[in-house]
């Protein structure tokens, strides 16, 4: 990337600008005076006037070019974002001197696939990189995608938002070359969500926490990962305290779900003993070789829990107690044995889940408009006010954190009929491909 260091005062270089103007008008003029004055000069006298016109003119022609390809109208993409950013930086910085040293912000700019990235190195002279992110986005007039506040600097990605996922069209890849032994076949590719944010199946981005208000397309996007654990061969189960549509559907599809208190409790319970085995019978003895579930070809086990806080809030001291502790143990030790959890709330308060739970979910996504501060705070660590631009969460869009994407960046859910019965069908398609996925459902 290259660097910009930028100080309030311009006038060095405008102060050049005129040098160089001054000196090429005066290399034109003179020459033009003495042959316009009919005196006869002596031939090294004309030589001489003539490189100046020369040099005056081609110091003017280049001051000129120069002065447009670092304009904020540049053809040179790279060019034009570095003046524009001198003059947006210019509109809010305040430069502080200490003695012949002035102390001034930093630039790192970059282009890449099409978008603009930019650090900001504020040094002290602002606090507020959030709303500058945001006024910058406005003074290019392109979106903001991501924001990200860290080690004393401010880093932007700006860009056009890509077009969703087709979210069906995703979930049946691969579906017509399934034959005969392929049909059992696994894969531990991440599962793309948006423009470069995915869920990994084989890293600490293992769990996932989402939140999201009712209507703001939790349960569409549930559907899409639901069916993508399926499409790469792996088992699936699901809690719907609510016993909800979104339960029924799974049903159908012949997955496992969970409803009541003891169904939950029980479904917990073998998959917490089933880890509990497989790190007993493979993990018992150290190997390099063999850090994860996949070292082995192992099948991943997924669990869907929903609307946790229903369960949570409705379930007697004992069951609510035992609830979190199998849930603490998926968490904490299910990343290398391949036990995954996606918990999922309308809201969240910092005392309704234990720590040991929520902090392990690296994978942090929040959808919807009406989303409170203190929700957004425990999903993503970060205020709304400081997303850096304006807050554009609605139906099936949102924010997603990431250990891969790091800060906080914008997605919108890949996009799913809304026909129940085509989904039904993939999914039950998906579900039988194989004994092994109507075991333990």
């Amino acid at each position: 990337m290259r660097e910009l260091r930028i100080y309030t005062d311009g006038k060095p270089a405008a102060v050049l600008k005129q040098s160089l103007l001054l000196i090429s008008v005066v290399f034109m003029v003179i020459p033009a005076i003495v042959s316009g004055s009919g005196l006869t000069a002596p031939p090294a006298i004309r030589r001489i006037l003539w490189l100046m016109s020369f040099s005056g003119s081609a110091l003017l022609t280049a001051l000129a070019l120069s002065v447009w390809l670092l304009s904020r109208f540049s053809p040179v993409e790279g060019l034009k974002i570095r003046k524009k950013l001198i003059l947006f930086t210019r509109m809010f910085l305040h430069s502080e001197e200490d003695g012949a040293l002035r102390h001034c912000v930093r630039w790192q700019y970059g282009m890449e696939n099409g978008r603009v990235k930019t650090i900001l190195y504020p040094n002290g002279l602002e606090k507020d990189t959030a709303d500058i992110a945001r006024r910058l986005s406005e003074y290019l007039e392109v979106t903001l995608l991501k924001y990200e506040e860290a080690d004393r600097r401010a880093c932007c990605v700006f860009g056009c938002a890509p077009e969703r996922y087709n979210g069906l069209q995703m979930m049946k890849e691969g579906i017509a070359g399934w034959t005969g032994s392929d049909k059992t076949g696994r894969s531990y590719e991440p599962v793309p969500i948006y423009d470069g944010v995915v869920w990994d199946f084989v890293s600490e981005a293992l769990h996932i926490l989402l939140l999201a208000p009712s209507g703001a397309g939790k349960t569409c996007l549930l559907k899409y990962l639901c069916g993508m654990v399926l499409n790469r061969g792996h088992s699936l189960y699901v809690i719907d305290a609510k016993n909800s549509d979104f339960g029924m559907l799974f049903r159908q599809a012949g997955v496992r779900v969970a409803t009541t208190t003891g169904e939950i409790i029980q479904l917990l319970t073998e998959l917490v003993e089933e880890m509990e085995k497989r790190y007993y019978t493979t993990f018992y003895t150290y190997d390099p070789a063999v850090t994860d579930f996949k070292e082995k070809g192992m099948q991943g086990h997924f669990l869907i829990f929903d609307e946790i806080l229903s369960v949570l809030s409705y379930a007697d001291k004992d069951d609510k107690k035992e609830i979190e502790r199998l849930l603490g143990q998926l968490a904490l030790k299910g990343r290398a044995a391949g036990f995954s959890i996606v918990i999922t709330a309308q809201k969240l308060n910092a005392a309704d889940l234990p720590k040991a739970i929520t902090e392990q979910c690296q994978t942090r996504i929040i959808l919807g408009q009406m989303v409170s501060d203190e929700t957004f705070h425990q999903a993503t660590n970060m205020y709304k006010k400081d997303v850096g631009s304006i807050y554009r969460g609605d139906v099936g869009k949102g924010y997603a954190v990431t250990p891969k994407t790091g800060g906080l960046t914008y997605i919108e859910t890949p996009l799913l009929p809304d026909d129940t019965g085509e989904c039904l069908a993939v999914l039950r398609e998906l579900g039988e491909r194989g004994k092994p996925y109507g075991e333990g459902r």
